[in-house]
């Protein structure tokens, strides 16, 4: 069985007011998320949640139905030590993850996925450097290793090296299109966050294009093209884009949601001086996340100017 890792990274954007937008980093652990709009700002950046890769049952042969079957192999204790470190990992219990990653380094130092777990592991308790040494290690030992650039490029863009972040998405893209449990859109998402940093925005909405055209339901690409879309002051255009998330079916990441997507696109509303519609989206927003303060407040402000 294939160690796997769930990468899914993103950018979020907080509203402050309707004119300043300010850029939230999100919790530096193995849960990184996809940034909420909330109360408690956090902006996407890719979550490690490794679950285990299942194995395609193969049809069988003909003529071997009357054939006793073979007995499953035991797994090795390897295979057991990345299983195991994987389901820690994702229940965040990472010291504990770390402990068998480690001795899964004891036992093989070169098999890459047992680096990437202890890498993503030292990660997740803020250990960078010697995560970023880890997934170092794996890409040295497969350096097409598609799944290990974009692990890398994660650790490299939670700790604001970005340069390095953007290096390591290229690769990951380049690379055998061996993504584990994420794909090539997840590399694209990721991308295209560190390039708005980076303040290439047009290349930054290039990048969110692309996970899009890979999956036409990803709703956090949708949502992260139409905040980027709203910080250009191209509101009409975001107004579609967070239609597009919220009418999609595909993965909002670990916090970001509905919530957030309502509340963005009221503020796009607020701005067009489509007052009513606003009003509508602020309430949205409100119905998912009883406390989404900022959606609060900013509905409050507008039905005073309003006077309603």
């Amino acid at each position: 069985m294939r160690n796997s890792f769930k990468w899914i990274g993103m950018m979020a954007a907080l509203m402050t007011g309707l004119t300043s937008p300010v850029w939230a980093q999100t919790d530096p652990t193995g849960s990184r998320d996809s940034g909420q709009v909330t109360d408690e700002e956090t902006t996407p950046m890719p979550t490690a949640a490794p679950e285990p890769e299942s194995e395609a049952v193969p049809s069988p042969e003909p003529g071997s139905e009357d054939l006793p079957e073979t007995p499953a192999a035991e797994p090795s204790e390897l295979q057991s030590l990345l299983s195991e470190g994987q389901f820690l990992l994702n229940s965040k219990k990472y010291d504990a993850a770390l402990d068998l990653y480690d001795r899964a380094v004891d036992l093989d130092g070169d098999n890459v996925d047992a680096r990437i777990g202890r890498g993503m592991s030292l990660a997740a308790l803020q250990r960078y450097d010697e995560a970023i040494a880890e997934l170092n290690r794996a890409v040295e030992l497969r350096p097409q290793y598609s799944l290990a650039w974009l692990s890398r490029g994660t650790i490299l863009k939670d700790t604001d090296r970005n340069e390095a972040a953007l290096e390591s998405f290229d690769r990951a893209l380049a690379g055998d299109g061996s993504w584990g449990e994420n794909r090539a859109a997840d590399a694209h998402i990721n991308r295209g966050s560190v390039l708005w940093r980076l303040d290439r925005r047009e290349d930054a909405l290039d990048a969110f294009d692309r996970a899009i055209a890979l999956d036409d339901q990803f709703a956090l690409a949708w949502y992260n093209k139409g905040t980027a879309l709203l910080q250009e002051g191209r509101y009409e255009e975001a107004i579609v884009a967070y239609d597009r998330a919220l009418a999609s079916q595909g993965d909002w990441g670990l916090t970001t949601g509905p919530a957030s997507a309502w509340y963005n696109r009221g503020v796009a509303l607020e701005l067009l001086e489509r007052y009513e519609e606003a009003i509508e989206s602020y309430d949205r927003a409100l119905r998912i996340t009883p406390n989404h303060t900022k959606a609060r407040q900013q509905l409050a402000n507008l039905r005073d100017r309003l006077d309603l």
